[in-house]
């Protein structure tokens, strides 16, 4: 018979490997979808801390990402190794590019090799994750990190997101029992939903730089949905998704005024209150944030825009919209800090007759100055300003 101090060593010990052994094996499908389009299909596999992703971007013509590494214990990346190729049905696939990321004497390297040309970057941190490590295979990463969430809710866990050649802070929270929410600045922030078993179920990125809902289910036959939609594209080409880069230029009195932003478009989708969240920030477009550029000062009510550069955002909401001017010009849609408006003014909305398919920003003359113009789906919010007081 075990003495109980055996026994209790015994214990401690299966307590401790299980410990160590934690994540648990998980592996499964994301089908992400944009309105009513499929945007990727990948399955995921995590077992110990060694993983393996394999996606089909369907955003355009078939590509598709195979990546394998493996973590460290609190879920930051030790190596990856994978590439990037388009299949070709009934031929050899074409290799778009390899990359590499491992981590050693206290930093991360990534490297990536293109038509016989190797680029290697040095990061003094280590990091979850990185926009060149297979491409909408990124988005595929929360699905694996969630495994390392912190067990309270409100906890995080902070790390860096590679990303622009530079790390930004990437970071997961628990914010439920079952809820979790994942990313960085600039990917923006996605939340997933586990089920009772721990199982993922869904992942919620709208609001982030792709704006795409996640559903998993189990593990599918990839090498099958691969080489069907390569065999659906050459029937039928494959659109791009897209968002088309556009501008707005004009003089009003003796003020030249220009707008430069993305143009998404409706894509079947509903808009306002789902793909635009009311009541929280929007880039008022999409990609890098909207941009103004002003030679001279504009009024708002009777307070003033000096000349410069801002971005713009707003604040759309069922009873009326906000408009913001803020000072950080160049940045991405989603890296928006409210301490750095320097000015707010509400717009009067409209309903359209017509759907605005593609969003579409325009600075008309008026009494005394002009509009600025958001048009998209069937709303149209606007703001008067004047070029003097």
């Amino acid at each position: 018979m075990l003495s109980r101090t055996l026994l209790s060593l015994l214990l401690l010990s299966c307590f401790f490997f299980a410990q160590a052994q934690k994540p648990n094996y998980k592996k499964g499908c994301l089908i992400y979808t944009l309105g009513k389009d499929t945007t990727a299909i990948g399955n995921f596999e995590l077992k110990g801390y060694d993983f393996s992703i394999t996606v089909a971007d369907l955003t355009g013509a078939v590509t598709v990402s195979k990546l394998k590494g493996s973590f460290f214990p609190n879920g930051e990346l030790q190596t990856v190794e994978g590439n990037m190729y388009k299949p070709v049905a009934g031929k050899d696939s074409q290799l778009l590019y390899t990359y590499k990321l491992y981590y050693d004497s206290s930093s991360t390297f990534i490297e990536t090799r293109r038509n016989n040309t190797a680029t290697t970057r040095k990061y003094p941190v280590k990091v979850m994750a990185a926009n060149s490590l297979g491409g909408y295979a990124l988005v595929y990463m929360p699905a694996l990190l969630v495994n390392f969430a912190p067990g309270k809710n409100g906890d995080s866990l902070l790390s860096h997101h590679i990303v622009f050649n530079s790390a930004r802070n990437f970071i997961i929270r628990k914010t439920g029992d079952r809820n979790f929410s994942i990313g960085s600045p600039v990917m923006g922030m996605f939340t997933l939903s586990l089920d009772k078993k721990g199982n993922l179920r869904a992942v919620d990125g709208i609001g982030t730089s792709w704006n795409i809902k996640g559903m998993a289910i189990s593990p599918i036959n990839m090498d099958s949905v691969i080489m069907a939609n390569v065999t659906k594209d050459n029937a039928s080409p494959h659109i791009p998704i897209a968002n088309k880069l556009d501008s707005v230029q004009t003089i009003i009195g003796a003020t030249a005024i220009k707008i430069r932003y993305s143009r998404p478009s409706v894509r079947g989708r509903v808009i306002f209150g789902e793909v635009v969240p009311y009541n929280r920030f929007w880039r008022t477009g999409a990609d890098a944030a909207t941009k103004l550029t002003l030679d001279q000062p504009l009024y708002f009510n009777g307070r003033e825009l000096s000349a410069g550069e801002y971005s713009i955002f707003t604040i759309p909401s069922k009873n009326g919209w906000t408009i913001m001017f803020n000072k950080q010009a160049n940045i991405w849609g989603t890296e928006y800090k409210a301490e750095n408006d320097v000015l707010r003014v509400q717009m009067s909305v409209e309903t359209l007759q017509e759907t605005v398919e593609l969003l579409t920003i325009n600075v008309v003359q008026a009494d005394k100055g002009g509009r600025i113009e958001v048009s998209w789906d069937n709303l149209k919010a606007s703001v008067p300003f004047s070029t003097s007081l």
